[in-house]
């Protein structure tokens, strides 16, 4: 089985939780073998601007128009 990423470097993502809705950037992108999923290092856009790892899958990519 292939682990894929399905985001890249620069796009724009939600991380879409009732209680903490917000937006970041993606700043990279690894595959982690053990857990056999994708890492995200996402730069947050809120009042920290902070940077953290998170599973892929908890994010949705915000499409442009």
């Amino acid at each position: 089985m292939t682990i894929t990423p399905k985001l890249k470097p620069g796009q724009l993502i939600k991380f879409d939780h009732p209680a903490n809705s917000t937006l970041g950037l993606v700043k990279s992108v690894s595959i982690d073998r053990t857990w056999r999923t994708v890492q995200v290092l996402v730069q947050w856009c809120n009042d920290s601007n902070t940077e953290e790892y998170v599973w892929q899958e908890d994010l949705k990519l915000v499409e442009t128009l």
